[in-house]
Formats: C-alpha cells, sequence, structure tokens
C-alpha cells in the first residue's frame, strides 16, 4: 500500500486523489502498527514499558508516527471529503444523493408515493 501510494504520489497528476490516497495509508498503516505493537506488548506483559525490551521504544514511536503529521481523525476528514470530491467530479450532472434509491426495492410502484 505504502509503495503504490508513493508511486502515486510521483507519477499522478491529480493531487486530489494522491491526497486521498496518502491519508488512507497513512491511517490504516498506523492503525495496523499500532494493532501489532499492542498485541505485543500484551504478550511481554508489564515488562514491555521498561527499557529492557525495545517494545516501549517501538510504541512511543508509532504513537507519535499517528499524529505527528496529521492525526488519523484529520486523515479520515480528508479522507471523507476527498472521497466526495472525487465522486462529485465523475458525477458532475448529479452531485446531490438520490435518498430514494436508498430503499430496497425503490423502483417498485406501491414505493413511490408522493404526497
Amino acid at each position: 500500500m505504502v509503495y503504490a501510494t508513493s508511486r502515486a504520489a510521483d507519477e499522478v497528476a491529480d493531487m486530489d486523489h494522491v491526497r486521498r490516497l496518502i491519508s488512507e495509508t497513512k491511517k490504516f498503516v498506523t492503525e495496523s502498527c499500532q494493532k501489532v505493537v499492542h498485541n505485543a506488548m500484551q504478550v511481554v506483559g508489564g515488562i514491555g514499558y521498561t527499557n529492557v525490551l525495545p517494545l516501549e521504544r517501538i510504541y512511543r514511536d508509532i504513537r507519535l508516527a499517528s499524529i505527528w503529521t496529521g492525526t488519523n481523525e484529520v486523515m479520515a476528514m480528508i479522507v471523507a471529503h476527498e472521497w466526495y470530491r472525487e465522486h462529485g467530479k465523475h458525477k458532475a450532472a448529479k452531485l446531490a444523493r438520490d435518498y430514494a434509491r436508498d430503499a430496497a426495492e425503490a423502483d417498485a410502484a406501491d414505493e413511490i408515493i408522493y404526497e
């Protein structure tokens, strides 16, 4: 994922799409690493918080990675914003969501009632 995002950043001219990819990648990778470090801490127990094992440094470093260039919550907002912007480009004729189509049988005649 990191390689594909890096390659897209080097080659793609659509910076909105690249911004979304970068945010998705940063969020996914940092959250995955945090889960791995958390599980490792669970395995080794309290000694994981001491400097006997390099695990405490890894824990601090990965925590810093998730907040350094923007928190994962901000990354999620960027992803949503860029996705909606990208979606709007592809549907230039109709930018608004059609809520009537959300129903399971939206096209059924008895479902369409205008009063």
